[in-house]
């Protein structure tokens, strides 16, 4: 329904406009030399978490230059630069970046969980064989190794 969805970005561009007033307000009540604080302060909380999910969701999505790019939102923007570069964010969503990743993984998690015997054992089975052909391998170099030796000599 395009209407319901309408109405859904229009109420984020007035939660956006909401964030980014109280970005601005906090970068006014800084000092200069200051660091620049977060949605709740100094230090980075949970709503700087719940804001920075939604704000890579929206990138992900391809929303960001709408939401908060071209200087729309400047405060916004340098907020979600600053998350990016967080090492923490990086460890848990900086390779969410690819939707057919997204898309695909829970599925495959899914299916794993309900075939975990049968996909264990295919594992375990595979691996085995595996094995057994590099030992082959080894074996059958070893012995054409000492052929050559034998013809050479």
């Amino acid at each position: 329904n395009i209407k319901y969805l309408q109405k859904i970005l229009d109420e984020l561009e007035k939660v956006l406009d909401q964030v980014e007033t109280e970005l601005q307000r906090r970068n006014e009540e800084t000092p200069e030399n200051g660091h620049q604080p977060w949605l709740c302060g100094e230090f980075f909380s949970l709503a700087d978490v719940s804001l920075a999910v939604t704000l890579h969701r929206l990138k992900f999505i391809g929303l960001a230059r709408r939401s908060w790019g071209n200087g729309k939102r400047p405060n916004l923007e340098v907020y979600y630069d600053r998350v990016l570069k967080r090492q923490t964010f990086h460890k848990v969503l900086g390779h969410v970046n690819n939707i057919l990743i997204s898309a695909v993984l829970p599925t495959a998690f899914r299916v794993a969980k309900k075939r975990a015997p049968k996909v264990f054992g295919t594992t375990l089975l595979a691996g085995f064989l595996a094995g057994i052909a590099y030992f082959a391998f080894m074996c059958a170099r070893k012995r054409f190794a000492n052929l050559l030796l034998s013809i050479r000599g």
